[in-house]
């Protein structure tokens, strides 16, 4: 068994007009692509059990859907077409070399959701269908975020800071640079017996992709598990699960330790398309917990 920790930088059009105004005159509208991230650095650390370096790989990848690189990503990632064209390969090789580092039973990782999610949204978008080695994964910064006790999740860079590993700035945003940065944070708080409780088993039915228009979702509460942080008890709910900005909240008790609940529901789509949900809830103090009630019951006159 092996951990494959992946990083990714992409090319996209976001303000690209800030850098070119006349960019979709002279290239043309893209709403047709359904695709708002390409690929164009695959950076993958192997790592054994006992979190051993045993292989990695760096892949630029030659752009087929934007025609130009956005300069803010040049200037973040330091790539530019010169790099892209010089060194760069067909996406179908770059994923093909990242899935000849997978053996049976490693576990496919990333600090957070979202590069394995483009990858598999850019693997759809060329037609490549070959992703029966995305099979487990792990979720480095929801791991690290556990283990440091952090409520709200841990930049890369914040986590780096926390444990007193010296970075090279001017080395971050680079994908292979990125990847090994990751390991060492994962190597400094990794324990094999705790590790296995996030692993998540079925990488298509995760919830992974942000959605934005959480004003027409329903919560089914029945689908939650609503857990006591402190003792696992199911938390007796006493409001209702309401929108509350950026994602739907409640509060409770728990009926066997009587402490104060923010039960924190995040919606986002799962590979397959369909609504998941993310769970996190958190003891509150009594003065806590009852701005909490206020908020929402006032959470729906304000819409």
């Amino acid at each position: 068994m092996g951990y494959i920790i992946i990083d990714l930088e992409f090319n996209n059009l976001k303000n690209i007009t800030n850098y070119q105004k006349d960019f979709f005159e002279k290239y043309g509208e893209f709403d047709s692509i359904s695709l708002e991230n390409e690929i164009i650095e695959i950076g993958a650390v192997k790592v054994d059990k006992y979190m051993k370096p045993i292989k990695e790989i760096r892949e630029y990848i030659k752009p087929k859907i934007f025609p130009v690189i956005n300069p803010i990503v040049t200037e973040i990632t330091k790539i530019d077409m010169d790099i892209l064209n010089e060194k760069g390969v067909s996406f179908e090789e770059a994923i093909s070399k990242l899935k000849d580092m997978f053996e049976d039973g490693d576990v496919l990782c990333s600090w957070a959701k979202d590069d394995v999610a483009e990858l598999i949204i850019n693997a759809h978008h060329y037609n490549y269908n070959d992703l029966r080695w995305l099979n487990e994964y792990l979720d480095i910064q929801e791991y690290v975020t556990k283990i440091l006790a952090h409520k709200k999740a841990l930049g890369l860079k914040s986590a780096l800071d926390e444990l007193k590993i010296k970075v090279d700035d001017t080395k971050l945003h680079d994908a292979l640079n990125d990847a090994k940065y990751t390991v060492e944070v994962f190597r400094r708080v990794y324990n094999s017996r705790v590790i296995k409780n996030y692993i998540v088993k079925d990488i298509y039915n995760m919830p992974a992709i942000q959605v934005s228009d959480l004003e027409s979702i329903k919560i089914k509460e029945e689908k939650l598990m609503l857990k006591c942080p402190k003792c696992g008890k199911k938390i007796d709910l006493q409001t209702p699960i309401k929108l509350l900005n950026w994602r739907f909240a409640a509060v409770g008790t728990c009926p066997k330790c009587k402490c104060n609940v923010l039960c924190e529901v995040l919606v986002k789509k799962t590979l397959q398309g369909e609504n998941g949900y993310n769970e996190v809830n958190s003891v509150l103090k009594d003065e806590a917990y009852l701005n909490y009630i206020y908020k929402l019951e006032n959470s729906e006159k304000k819409r």
